[in-house]
């Protein structure tokens, strides 16, 4: 079995095209006590509409945006590498953070704000890409408010390319640190 990361598809189309590099993550409902935890290092990603909507993200990745149900087919084709992960906790690091991701920026400060723990997680992730996606069928496991799925299909990773040069990645981190600092 793989680890997948379910995210919404507006998110996992801006980081496969490179737009952005930053999950930014405050835990699901069905995370358990501790929130949201991260339990893989290297992982797929597992596109969703669950809870994605297009007045939660900015105007040119609403353009982009499918909004048809879950199809029972679910396209994986990014596979990610954690290489750094920050807890954001002052909300202005949500403004310096401004155009580095496709959430608004009242969106992030709400889940900031939410629960007991104010902090959001922000992993940056090296996105690779496989030549074509590989189609697999919904299940009900892959269903409920948490970031962390297993597929049950085992996915090799080896042809997958990364979506950015070196350079160009390195440039992205860079600038992502030196905003929250």
């Amino acid at each position: 079995m793989e680890a997948a990361f379910k995210e919404w598809r507006v998110v996992v189309d801006a980081l496969g095209r490179g737009d952005q590099i930053v999950i930014m993550r405050k835990g699901g409902i069905d995370e358990g006590e501790n929130g949201f935890e991260i339990k893989h290092h290297q992982f797929w990603l597992f596109p969703t509409l669950f809870h994605q909507q297009k007045d939660f993200v900015i105007p040119i990745a609403a353009r982009h945006m499918t909004l048809h149900p879950d199809d029972p087919i679910i396209p994986i084709q990014y596979h990610c590498e954690v290489v750094a992960h920050y807890e954001l906790t002052q909300l202005d690091q949500i403004k310096k953070i401004r155009g580095q991701h496709v959430w608004k920026d009242e969106v992030l400060i709400q889940r900031m704000s939410s629960g007991d723990n104010h902090q959001l997680h922000a992993l940056l992730v090296r996105v690779s890409k496989l030549p074509h996606a590989i189609e697999i069928p919904s299940d009900e496991n892959y269903g409920g408010c948490r970031s962390w799925i297993r597929l049950k299909e085992n996915l090799d990773s080896s042809n997958c390319t990364p979506i950015l040069d070196q350079d160009h990645f390195t440039k992205k981190i860079q600038t992502f640190k030196n905003s929250i600092t």
